[in-house]
């Protein structure tokens, strides 16, 4: 019943991504499964007047066989031309489904919880469903016209073999009965090793990214690794499809020897033919037709086979596919859902931890804090305190395991998610590389805004990478980034002051920037930040920053400590302290004089 309602969902998946063009295909498939049978008495035609003609018996002209040459010609070349129209139609279909399948995976892969990719069975399930979404559910409707188109053909090929012997008819069914079981059993197999080994394709996978992807090029030739990867590719490639490949011989020795069935059984029926032609009991055009019609029904029946096994073999792979699609939010809004407003007073975090799937250290620890409406907070701490997974759910990205996050007051899991998120403009310490233009890179901070080139100048000079792109071939038009021709690439701190400035294009009442120059040189850092109080006036600021430039702009320090809150103060009380965030101060400050 399970598989059932599989290929049942699948079936609808095809129908709304082409409705016509699945219509089309299965109708023009359907009209080519009567097409044999007329072919067959139109055979049995002309060998029955070409035999006549030969022997002289009865009035047999030539404009006659002529006709049934003819029509034998119109058969053959409407089964040509419906059998091209129907690849074409396939084709479109294949697209039209390609392209949804793309859009359902994409959306739902863009939506889901962040909390989801910090879970390696999810990466599994992901894998799964991109291997299997854009053809599966187009094979399952081709299989299921090709075992209607089989049933079909072999229905009026029984038929005709039975007027002549019911044995002949029966034998044609039989002999394919345990192909159909072995067929639905290697598919059960199959089914169960591929899934099994999804961990190691994937594995496959990534080595294969690390060696022909742009950004591990340089480590690649630089430690001369390329080897090593090379090694662990084909450990994880070569040891699933040496493992596939034994599955497959066993089926395809099996499937040889049902194939010794079939052609014993041809033998018999040939031999009863000919017995029956030699004693005149069918002309030699009966006979033709006969073993025609036996030869069709056994390719008929190879049709339904092969049908039947993969209905069975897709209705276990698409399993994979609902099972991605069907991943649920858990980050949503709790009812009553509340507007937001502009912040007039503070975001704060009550009793709030947090802890990763799978890791039995806590990231956060109890932590109590408040960011003040309009002022800078400067976020400090080693690696590893904590500072990235509070921006995380400050975000709202994650959930915190208990605890609470408050938006002026309001919990903010009672705030819609998106519409939470898009007060928020952020610059992620691991921020991304967009091989697209230089004003498309920035305008990316805030899509809904549209490319406005006054606002995108202003976020770009604002981030210091106004001269940088200036410079460039096409100014703000030119591709960075080595995906595309005519494109020039950017060192790292070049690409962060980009990225700096799609932060500064998005207008949101809340700005967090993680290490916002950590790849700059010191003296575009001075000039970035000497911008920085100006460009993020009146906003709310979390600055995550080991510069000691950052010190000056910040209102308020909190100093995170292997995930708990260690101190909070003014630079010069924290100072005074002589505590965690003195000994980091001094560290740096020491880093800089030795410098």
């Amino acid at each position: 019943m399970k598989r059932l309602k599989l290929l049942n969902e699948s079936l609808k998946l095809v129908w709304k991504s082409a409705p016509g063009w699945t219509l089309a295909s299965s109708a023009v498939s359907l009209v080519r499964s009567f097409l044999p049978l007329i072919l067959l008495f139109l055979v049995k035609s002309l060998i029955d007047h070409v035999t006549a003609a030969v022997n002289g018996t009865g009035e047999i002209t030539m404009t006659g066989i002529l006709k049934v040459i003819t029509a034998v010609t119109v058969i053959f070349l409407a089964d040509e031309v419906t059998a091209e129209a129907s690849g074409y139609f396939r084709k479109r279909q294949s697209f039209r489904l390609e392209d949804y399948m793309y859009r359902l995976l994409h959306f739902k892969a863009s939506g889901l919880d962040l909390i989801n990719f910090e879970n390696p069975p999810y990466f599994d399930k992901l894998a799964r469903a991109v291997r299997e979404a854009t053809w599966r559910p187009n094979n399952i409707l081709n299989n299921f016209i090709s075992l209607f188109r089989g049933c079909i053909s072999l229905l009026l090929m029984a038929g005709l073999l039975f007027t002549l012997s019911w044995w002949a008819a029966l034998l044609l069914v039989v002999v394919n009965i345990p192909g159909i079981w072995l067929r639905l059993f290697f598919s059960s197999v199959l089914y169960e090793f591929r899934r099994g080994h999804t961990p190691e394709e994937r594995k496959a996978a990534y080595f294969n990214w690390i060696l022909t992807g742009d950004r591990p090029s340089r480590e690649i030739r630089l430690f001369g690794t390329g080897d090593y990867f090379t090694s662990l590719f084909r450990k994880y490639f070569s040891s699933r499809m040496e493992k596939e490949l034994a599955i497959l011989k066993k089926r395809a020795v099996i499937d040889a020897l049902t194939g010794i069935i079939k052609a014993a059984a041809l033998f018999a029926v040939l031999y009863m033919v000919t017995d029956k032609t030699l004693k005149g009991e069918i002309t030699l055009g009966g006979m033709a037709m006969m073993v025609l019609a036996f030869r069709q029904g056994l390719v008929s029946l190879r049709e339904i086979l092969t049908s039947v096994g993969g209905l069975y073999e897709d209705s276990l792979f698409t399993g994979d596919i609902f099972e991605f699609l069907d991943l649920k939010e858990d980050i949503k809004a709790v009812e009553p859902v509340a507007a937001i407003t502009r912040l007039k007073s503070a975001i704060s975090f009550e009793n709030v931890s947090f802890r990763y799937p799978g890791n039995d250290t806590p990231a956060i620890v109890n932590i109590n804090l408040r960011l003040p409406a309009g002022k800078i907070t400067l976020l400090a701490g080693s690696n590893g305190s904590g500072k990235s997974t509070l921006v995380r759910l400050l975000c709202r990205l994650y959930d915190p395991d208990t605890g609470n996050i408050y938006f002026d007051g309001h919990d903010i899991r009672h705030f819609n998610p998106a519409e939470y998120r898009r007060q928020f403009s952020v610059l992620f310490q691991d921020f991304m590389l967009y091989n697209l233009t230089a004003g498309e890179n920035i305008s990316l901070g805030d899509i809904y805004s549209g490319g406005n080139m006054d606002k995108i100048r202003r976020a770009a000079a604002n981030a210091g990478a106004d001269k940088l792109i200036e410079s460039l071939p096409a100014g703000y038009d030119t591709g960075i980034g080595p995906l595309f021709d005519a494109s020039r690439d950017l060192s790292w701190g070049e690409w962060q002051k980009i990225a700096l400035a799609r932060t500064f294009f998005r207008d949101a009442q809340v700005v967090i920037l993680d290490e916002p120059s950590s790849a700059i040189d010191s003296e575009t850092e001075i000039e970035i930040f000497s911008r920085l109080r100006d460009a993020l006036k009146g906003k709310t600021v979390l600055l995550i920053s080991h510069r000691l430039n950052t010190v000056k702009l910040a209102d308020n320090i909190i100093v995170l400590d292997k995930g708990r809150i260690a101190e909070t103060g003014s630079h010069s009380e924290l100072i005074d302290l002589k505590g965690r965030y003195y000994e980091l101060y001094m560290r740096q400050k020491r880093m800089y004089t030795d410098g």
